[in-house]
């Protein structure tokens, strides 16, 4: 396998982030394998700003070399209003107004980019599709490249500024079946790009998992509880999600929701739900092991690893129907429910916290299902074979 440089907006152990969180685990284990791993990536913590916060200049974590960059400039805060209105069409945006949107959307760093434009060797790995620095360093590649795009169905990819980037790469690494049917229906000429769909390598802590610790920990007691855990954000389906639970609950009369991750989008005060903000790993596998289920109310997922992750705990998941990645996690290991309106959530959510034997049914595929599929030798052995194309 060659020697990769991968290329990201952000990076590092504390960047909460689905592309981000990706980029890491591939990076890390390919690193702990021999093979010359580096990041470059710009200085920032925050997409939302990116205000630099890390240090400038070369890093070593966990065995990757890591350089961080300059942003150039912090994200306008009139950039909530562009993309309103560029994203209301985004099909009939021209390419000027796309190319301003992308370096709007940031993070810009010319530093960033002109060391793209100096790696000479191994494989240049962009994620996701979305921002500056894939958008622009795909066009000053010396070496081959692969994209592991992260796509959604949503409005950004339908920018022609796109289409450049998804049709010159010299290859596609998919997270799930879904983004490439997704890649293919919108990007037609890439079905000619060597491609893989490769997911990512999901394991078991190498630390014991301590689910009544955990429940020590946050105050829950024994009652039965379901979890969350992620950006708490509107577009990912939290406040729908705290809505569905709440009214499911105060008919069921009992029950609590347990809320995880860093809050951006404030939910309300209701009976019931918990939000803890974001905890350890520790805790975080023992709360998921805690729990009675899952949710994963996103509909904007490329792969999802907290819903792998919650059948590695042994706990099955109730995921947003509208998500092609999450319920085809679903169907292929027989692992969790779906639903797509209320309706279908308070009868899942009923059928899950009133039958154990269910619960533990589902657990088992699910775990069975990651085991097979997604352990670090099955990725790295996908990842190998897609880069032995290019390299």
């Amino acid at each position: 396998m060659s020697d990769i440089t991968f290329v990201a907006p952000r990076y590092g152990a504390d960047v909460v982030g689905g592309a981000e969180l990706g980029a890491r685990a591939l990076a890390t284990r390919l690193s702990a394998e021999g093979l010359d791993i580096s990041v470059l990536t710009s200085r920032a913590r925050s997409f939302d700003t990116w205000v630099d916060e890390f240090p400038e200049g070369t890093t070593n974590e966990e065995g990757v070399s890591v350089s961080r960059f300059s942003v150039d400039h912090p994200r306008s805060p009139d950039f909530a209003a562009s993309c309103d209105r560029l994203l209301r069409n985004p099909e009939q945006a021209s390419m000027e107004d796309a190319r301003q949107w992308i370096s709007e959307q940031g993070p810009t760093s010319t530093d960033l980019l002109d060391a793209v434009a100096e790696v000479h060797s191994g494989v240049l790995a962009f994620t996701p599709y979305m921002y500056h620095p894939a958008v622009q360093g795909v066009t000053l590649a010396r070496v081959p490249t692969v994209l592991h795009a992260a796509a959604h169905p949503e409005p950004p990819l339908g920018l022609p500024v796109f289409d450049g980037l998804f049709n010159s790469v010299s290859a596609l690494a998919h997270y799930s079946r879904p983004e490439q049917r997704l890649v293919s229906d919108r990007f037609p000429s890439t079905v000619l790009t060597p491609q893989v769909v490769m997911g990512l390598p999901v394991e078991a802590p190498d630390f014991e998992i301590d689910p009544q610790a955990a429940r020590r920990t946050f105050g829950l007691g024994d009652e039965p509880f379901v979890v969350f855990l992620g950006r708490v954000l509107r577009s990912k389906g939290t406040h729908e999600l705290v809505d569905f639970f709440a009214a499911t609950r105060a008919r069921r009369g009992g029950g609590k929701l347990v809320i995880v991750g860093p809050v951006v989008d404030e939910v309300s005060e209701r009976d019931g739900i918990v939000c803890v903000g974001p905890v350890s790993e520790e805790h975080k596998f023992g709360l998921l092991a805690a729990a009675d289920v899952l949710v994963n109310p996103s509909p904007l997922e490329s792969f999802s690893l907290v819903v792998l992750e919650a059948w590695l705990a042994g706990t099955p998941v109730l995921v947003n129907g509208w998500c092609g990645p999450t319920r085809d996690h679903c169907a292929q290991s027989g692992g969790g429910l779906w639903y797509s309106n209320f309706v279908e959530f308070e009868v899942s959510m009923n059928r899950l916290l009133d039958d154990a034997e269910l619960r533990s049914r589902l657990a088992r595929a699910g775990r069975s299902y990651v085991e097979r599929s997604f352990s670090w030798p099955a990725v790295r052995q996908r990842y190998q074979s897609l880069l032995s194309q290019i390299s």
